[in-house]
Formats: C-alpha cells, sequence, structure tokens
C-alpha cells in the first residue's frame, strides 16, 4: 500500500515509518517542519511538509495515498489542545477529496477515558491527576477526536489506544485488545506495529482497538 504518516517526525511517527517500509509498504512521512528525518535511505520512502491543524499542505500529503496513519501528538500542557480533532477533521476531508484514501488509523490513548481498574494507588491518584488535571486539555482533544470519527461513516477508521508508551528496541510479542488496554503500558515500536498491521485487518474496523506490551522498557 501506499501510505502517508502524519507525525512523522515524533518518536513514534518515526517508529510507525520504519515498521511500514520493512512491512513493505511506501511511506510518505509528513511533517510539519523542513527538518531531515532520521530515516533509513529506502526508495519506498518520500517526504511531504503539511500542517494538519492549519490544514496546509494536507490534500497534498494524501492525494495519492491508500491509507493514512495519524500518529499527531503532543505534550501536556494548561491551554486547549487541537492538534487531534482539528487534524484529524482535516485528514478525513482530504481523503474524501482523494481518489484512492479509505483507510484511517489514529492513535489516541488508554486514558481518553476511564481505564480500567488496576491497582488503588493508580486508580484513585495518579490516573485522576492525569485525567483531570495535568492531561485534562489533551485528553479533552482526544475525546473531541473519537467522538468526531464515530459520526464518520464513509472512511474506514479504526482508533488504537496505547497504554503509557516505553522506549525498546525492537517489536515484542503484543496484545491487542478492544477497547481501553487492561496493561498499563505499550512500546512504542509494539503500538508502531500493532498500527501498520490494522492497515491490512478488517477486526477493528470503525472501532477502538487497544495494544500493550508485556515486557517493559525505558520511559520516554
Amino acid at each position: 500500500m501506499r501510505i502517508s504518516v502524519f507525525g512523522a517526525a515524533g518518536p513514534t511517527g518515526l517508529w510507525v515509518c520504519r515498521e511500514a517500509l520493512r512491512s513493505g509498504h511506501t511511506v510518505t512521512a509528513v511533517s510539519r517542519r523542513d527538518d531531515p528525518l532520521p530515516l533509513p535511505d529506502d526508495p519506498g520512502l518520500e517526504f511531504a511538509r503539511a500542517d494538519a491543524v492549519s490544514n496546509a499542505g494536507v490534500s497534498e500529503a494524501v492525494a495519492d495515498s491508500d491509507a493514512v496513519i495519524s500518529a499527531l501528538g503532543s505534550p501536556y500542557r494548561r491551554r486547549a489542545i487541537t492538534v487531534y480533532s482539528e487534524g484529524t477533521r482535516n485528514i478525513v476531508d482530504a481523503m474524501r477529496s482523494s481518489e484512492r484514501s479509505s483507510r484511517l488509523i489514529v492513535v489516541s490513548a488508554g486514558l481518553t477515558y476511564p481505564p480500567p481498574p488496576m491497582n488503588w494507588f493508580a486508580d484513585h491518584l495518579v490516573f485522576p491527576l492525569l485525567r483531570g488535571v495535568i492531561g485534562r486539555t489533551l485528553y479533552a482533544d482526544m475525546r473531541a477526536m473519537e467522538e468526531y470519527l464515530q459520526t464518520v461513516r464513509d472512511i474506514d477508521w479504526t482508533v488504537v489506544r496505547p497504554g503509557r508508551l516505553i522506549d525498546t528496541d525492537a517489536v515484542s510479542d503484543y496484545r491487542l485488545e478492544p477497547g481501553n488496554p487492561t496493561r498499563g503500558s505499550t512500546s512504542r515500536p509494539d503500538l508502531a506495529a500493532a498500527m501498520v498491521s490494522l492497515l491490512t485487518s478488517n477486526d477493528y474496523s470503525r472501532s477502538v482497538v487497544a495494544p500493550t506490551t508485556e515486557r517493559r522498557g525505558r520511559k520516554r
């Protein structure tokens, strides 16, 4: 497939590009900056500049692709975040204008909605602090994105909700389960591998899936 990867300059986006190339896809790495990306020299790799939030260059970045993976992200911050909701809306509009694009995989987070119980410390202290205070604006934007996608019927989308992202050196035996993650962590390589694998799967069409990693890695 020919795939456009938004957020390609981020740590997850870089892993997605590498995994997609390794799987034999042609990749357009989309970034809003002109900085060179640390990706392998591959005949199947192209680059495009676009800003998903402002919509600059998005249609051009999507025009020739069969599918789109959005690894757009934002750090925690107090002011309103729109990269997920506005970015996804603009990507969907561009896909609708394209004659080829029909599959969309977007990254969300396990804390977008209340997670399943894990332990007293996490359930009563950590998760409420992250969801309601530190990450309040980020998770609100992720919810807006997911609620918008629930209204989209003409694009075959899947929302991927990983656990706490960790860094490892390679893909492991990750687990996929519907809805929220029931394990706490997801490595970036496993998240990337899961998103790429979903491109050719109908198991989670217009639904939510959570990839999680059994082994632990270095926290990013």
